[in-house]
């Protein structure tokens, strides 16, 4: 584990969280967006405000997918500063 992180890595990383977060439908749903992980998680994140709609009686689903959407707004922080890197070694 002491070898330098690629840009590689970084955007595995932000994939598989992705998957994790949005789960398998949304995951499979952005499988195109694969090699630009910021529009991929754009793009989950719009898929989770769909959720929402359809989520207003039901309490626990609100809930989960506020986890979601901070989720994954926190997730893109991560994927906006990965790319100001300029120096990945």
């Amino acid at each position: 584990m002491n070898d330098l992180t690629t840009k590689k890595d970084v955007t595995r990383a932000l994939n598989q969280l992705t998957s994790v977060i949005v789960g398998g439908k949304h995951a499979r749903e952005t499988d195109n967006l694969k090699s630009e992980p910021n529009e991929r998680i754009d793009k989950c994140y719009q898929l989770v405000l769909e959720e929402q709609k359809d989520a207003f009686s039901n309490p626990a689903k609100i809930n989960q997918i506020l986890r979601k959407m901070d989720s994954l707004r926190s997730l893109l922080v991560l994927a906006k500063l990965a790319n100001e890197i300029d120096d990945w070694g």
